[in-house]
């Protein structure tokens, strides 16, 4: 028998036409005809820019309805979700990997970086949105730039220089054999970094009628196992209503019981849902991808790499908010345990104290709670503006203050880098209770200030206390002192304190601080995993 294999003509896809070749013969004799699709005349702007569908896929259909070809060999996660009428799908082989892999420049490489082993603010190629999806939600200080073109094309682009790494089916790259030497490459976990429905399979289209050729396909190539999965991921595409540039990952694992992988990007269904993942486990590949789908409908986080981490947050209200969203963004299960809350003082003259600061003094903040109390607040052109911490930074800019000094390293260090800078008066609005650090470095190097209470710091009785949280975050001293008071003795949590100060309170009260971060978001969520991960979690 004598066949014409339609196939598009990148690397990739010739070596795939002709895999399929070789495993049809001797039965078949078959010849290769290259075609050009949409996709491939278009490679310079992203697909999800471009009106339509079937972009890698249209050109081939048409020959085979045409006659023009026998058979086509497409990666099966190209083919729309709607089969072109007159035309099926006879055979799908045996999968290769799944898995998406991530390509590393060496100068761009971090091996501890959380999640990824990129350093901070690396620039990511991809033009798949649901890759760009999950790398905001792993490392939100990753940037995205579009990377379109086959296999070769992306790889030279990041020898180039032109990105810090990019993300590609660990498929592809098996099957070509490029050589890699000089890059690091790491094949991304399922269940954090989903990949596209059908990644890794080939599909076998034909013409509806062609009952001989189809018996042929399916004898010698059909995997009936990865057609179930496949079908099933493919399904649940159909069922979320997109296409190929929808951000949506799926991946069903096992031989029965099946495990199902999802993922779902910001913004879908609905406009304010917001990224997540889910997982499942059932007896068909079928029923696991529709109760995985079913918890995406849920708009709760079943997944993610903090699945299954229940966590407490100590502090006030306001403050443990802001870890707690993107704490659940990663799927842990999050409670806020409000044991202080906070007072404003009458009559503190604010604005008045701000508006008389002049060029070359300073205005200094130590804590986010501060921050939040300076919104439209006007200062005169020269005055610098210092905060302790990237997250006291970033309230500032918040409430409309660009920070010109942010140190990293409490009150005193601040002092110091303020009397470097030759401030010649310092302003610091703060809580009434205050440790003081930033007052007496200031004192020791004879830089006058003022200390300006803005608010006070009271215990609070929350109605209930997470006496079983296996991780509890510390968000300060006063915090620690607060939840010591309301806590038995004998609670078992791992202590995550965020700052110094917290840390001598944890030892005052006879806890013990098992890890410390800054307050930096990132950092809280960098402790929270690495704990997690490590499974120190008390029983």
């Amino acid at each position: 028998m004598k066949l014409r294999i339609g196939t598009r003509g990148s690397e990739l896809a010739l070596w795939q036409a002709r895999h399929v070749a070789a495993l049809l013969a001797p039965e078949a004799q078959c010849e290769l005809i290259v075609l050009k699709t949409r996709g491939d005349l278009i490679d310079d702007v992203p697909l999800q820019s471009l009106e339509g569908k079937a972009f890698f896929t249209g050109e081939i259909e048409q020959a085979l309805l045409e006659r023009r070809v026998d058979l086509a060999v497409h990666s099966h996660k190209d083919l729309p979700t709607q089969m072109t009428p007159g035309l099926s799908i006879a055979a799908i082989p045996a999968r290769a990997s799944a898995a998406e892999r991530l390509l590393v420049r060496e100068a761009s490489l971090h091996e501890q970086g959380l999640f990824l082993p990129l350093r901070e603010g690396a620039i990511v190629g991809t033009s798949s949105p649901r890759r760009a999806a999950q790398l905001a939600l792993l490392r939100p200080d990753l940037r995205t730039l579009s990377l379109r073109g086959n296999v070769p094309t992306r790889v030279a682009r990041l020898r180039e220089g032109r990105y810090d790494a990019i993300v590609l089916a660990a498929a592809g790259l098996d099957r070509l054999g490029l050589d890699l030497r000089g890059l690091h490459t790491q094949d991304l976990e399922l269940r954090h970094f989903v990949p596209a429905p059908a990644q890794g399979a080939l599909a076998i289209q034909i013409r509806e009628g062609d009952a001989g050729l189809r018996e042929l396909l399916r004898r010698r190539l059909h995997d009936e196992g990865c057609a179930q999965a496949v079908e099933a991921e493919r399904r649940l595409l159909q069922r979320a209503g997109g296409g190929c540039n929808l951000p949506l990952g799926a991946a069903i694992t096992g031989d029965g019981p099946y495990r199902a992988f999802v993922f779902l990007g910001a913004g879908h269904p609905r406009a304010q849902d917001r990224s997540r993942w889910a997982e499942a486990e059932a007896h068909t590949a079928a029923a696991a991808a529709d109760a995985a789908f079913a918890k995406l409908g849920e708009r709760a986080h079943h997944g993610g790499p903090l699945a299954g981490c229940s966590i407490a947050i100590s502090g006030s209200r306001a403050a443990a908010e802001d870890y707690r969203e993107r704490l659940e963004s990663l799927g842990a299960q999050v409670a806020i345990e409000e044991v202080i809350r906070f007072e404003d003082l009458p009559e503190t003259r604010l604005v008045e104290r701000a508006a008389a600061l002049r060029a070359g003094e300073a205005l200094a903040i130590t804590s986010r709670e501060t921050a939040r109390r300076l919104a439209g607040l006007r200062l005169a052109p020269g005055v610098l503006v210092a905060a302790v911490g990237s997250g006291s930074a970033a309230a500032l800019r918040a409430v409309g203050l660009e920070p010109g000094l942010v140190g990293e390293h409490g009150g005193a260090a601040l002092a110091a880098q303020l009397a470097q800078a030759s401030v010649t008066r310092v302003l610091f609005p703060c809580a009434a209770q205050t440790a003081g650090e930033l007052e007496h470095e200031l004192e020791t190097h004879g830089v006058p200030f003022e200390r300006l209470p803005l608010y006070r710091t009271l215990a609070h009785a929350p109605s209930e206390m997470c006496t079983q949280a296996p991780i509890r975050i510390l968000l300060s001293a006063s915090s620690v002192q607060a939840a010591a008071a309301l806590l038995p003795r004998s609670c078992a949590s791992v202590n995550i304190v965020l700052g110094r100060r917290a840390a001598q309170a944890c030892a005052e009260v006879g806890w013990t601080a098992q890890a410390a971060a800054s307050p930096r978001l990132e950092s809280v969520v960098e402790s929270v995993v690495r704990v997690h991960q490590a499974g120190k979690i008390p029983t």
